[in-house]
């Protein structure tokens, strides 16, 4: 369930935060994207919380299918030519889900808002 709502988050926030305009036309490619983002921030954070709950490191070989993942379905969806919101290269929108992954996996929010 809370993967879940992560990835319902994430794919708020990068329809909403990219553009006013985020639900106003279909997309194929936005949709594809936004999917695969989601989909990256939970893979990450399942490796991140296995790793948490061990004591050990997080699996490189899982993380980087996680990323082999995201990679393969933004390229494609990319190729839907048809992005509103999600104008970006695969590359930055990948690092926003990373940045997003680890901010939920650490006790620090990545951009200081919930400091004290």
């Amino acid at each position: 369930m809370r993967k879940l709502s992560i990835a319902l988050a994430l794919a708020v926030m990068f329809a909403v935060g990219a553009s006013g305009t985020a639900f106003a036309q279909a997309s194929a490619c936005d949709s594809g994207i936004t999917k695969a983002a989601g989909k990256k921030v939970a893979c990450k954070d399942g490796v991140i919380s296995k790793a948490q709950k061990s004591g050990g490191v997080p699996d490189p070989a899982k993380l980087t299918k996680c990323e082999d993942k995201f990679n393969k379905a933004c390229t494609k969806a990319q190729g839907k030519a048809d992005c509103v919101v999600q104008t970006g290269s695969c590359a930055s929108i990948e690092a926003d889900a990373d940045a997003c992954a680890v901010g939920l996996s650490t006790s620090s929010s990545p951009s200081g808002a919930f400091l004290e």
